[in-house]
């Protein structure tokens, strides 16, 4: 709980002073999303701006020890699979975080900004760009995956606290 301060109000309160969104929440604003959005709102954002339809699958006994999930490609769709096994809190957040990647990938560049460039891409034929990005981005050696993925984490937290399926309990319930 916090503590009270010498005014009695808790630190968290703000005191009436504005808070500057940080670069991930003025990034996320573009993608114009309604006031109150769900994933469903989302989902179509994201495939707005990619520009193919998405199709998301959970799928059973899929071991998926180092990756969040898997992001492809189809002839007619891109699939975002994730696993079955996860909480339905954690499997939301996967799917989010899948989705991050891919805003990132198909954001125009005058979303970004000094404070938050893009990551650098690899090129679209290449292997890497079937690359999978560990749970843990500390894991990768290569620091572009890394920078990647620290910002798809706190896109994907961001838009979390914005979706309205879990809007009545806070993250720390889920990971406790």
């Amino acid at each position: 709980m916090a503590k009270a301060s010498r005014s009695g109000r808790s630190p968290r309160a703000g005191a009436g002073r504005a808070v500057a969104p940080r670069p991930v929440d003025e990034f996320i604003l573009r993608l114009a999303l309604p006031p109150r959005p769900d994933f469903d709102d989302l989902s179509r954002a994201v495939e707005a701006l990619y520009g193919r339809p998405l199709r998301f699958k959970e799928i059973h006994g899929a071991a998926l020890h180092a990756a969040t999930g898997i992001v492809f490609d189809a002839a007619t769709f891109t699939g975002v699979m994730v696993p079955a096994e996860d909480s339905k809190y954690y499997s939301l957040l996967s799917r989010v975080h899948e989705l991050c990647h891919l805003i990132i990938r198909s954001a125009p560049d005058v979303w970004f900004s000094p404070q938050l460039s893009r990551p650098r891409q690899p090129a679209q034929q290449s292997r890497l760009f079937l690359r999978i990005c560990p749970r843990n981005s500390s894991e990768s050696v290569d620091a572009e995956t890394v920078r990647e993925e620290k910002l798809v984490e706190q896109m994907a937290r961001s838009l979390m606290r914005r979706l309205r399926v879990f809007a009545d309990s806070p993250e720390e319930d889920h990971f406790a």
